[in-house]
């Protein structure tokens, strides 16, 4: 099945053609900057939506997928660092910590949108500041919220993890899955991966 991912997300791509889809890659370019008092969960699905509004449709039979995560410890938001200090200040929040990965998934068919967030707790380990250094130099992840990728380096940091691994990831596939289906089944369109 084809799919439009109006994102530049490599893992987000990846993750979707792993599940059998034929993706075309259609990044967004929207101001994803917090509003005043906004809230992870929100911030996440307005984004999404935004991304794919900000998609200009050219088959209306094809799904357009956006998504975006942001890592939050309590009530702070920690998306994409700025620079290398940004990122240590991430990972050094995260220490010792459980925090919460956020990913809101908006799928579009023409006008319609059906969209879905998924919550997954993420637990670090302590880490000192040396063993932080270590992993910044060996590991890219200036365009990864909360400054790190739990397929990467990052893997030896956690230590329990609840819920979807994709959604750490970038994209609850599943998720995705059925709101593409139910989007199609409601458009009287065939659903087929």
């Amino acid at each position: 099945m084809n799919i439009i991912l109006a994102s530049q997300s490599p893992r987000r791509l990846y993750l979707l053609q792993a599940a059998g889809f034929d993706v075309e890659v259609c990044p967004s370019d929207i101001d994803e900057a917090a509003q005043a008092g906004e809230s992870a969960l929100t911030m996440t699905l307005r984004l999404c939506k935004e991304k794919a509004e900000a998609y200009r449709v050219v088959d209306a039979k094809l799904p357009v997928v956006a998504a975006d995560t942001l890592v939050a410890v309590g009530d702070e938001i920690l998306g994409q660092p700025k620079d290398l200090m940004d990122a240590k200040a991430m990972i050094q929040k995260l220490s010792g910590q459980q925090h919460q990965v956020h990913t809101a998934v908006c799928v579009r068919l023409a006008d319609t949108y059906n969209t879905k967030t998924v919550t997954t707790m993420v637990t670090f380990r302590p880490i000192g500041d040396k063993e932080i250094d270590v992993y910044l130099q060996h590991n890219d992840i200036l365009d990864k919220a909360g400054a790190y990728a739990i397929q990467g380096g990052a893997s030896r940091f956690i230590t329990a993890i609840e819920g979807s691994l994709d959604n750490v990831i970038g994209l609850p596939v599943t998720d995705t899955m059925v709101l593409i289906e139910q989007l199609k089944r409601d458009a009287g369109l065939a659903y087929e991966v």
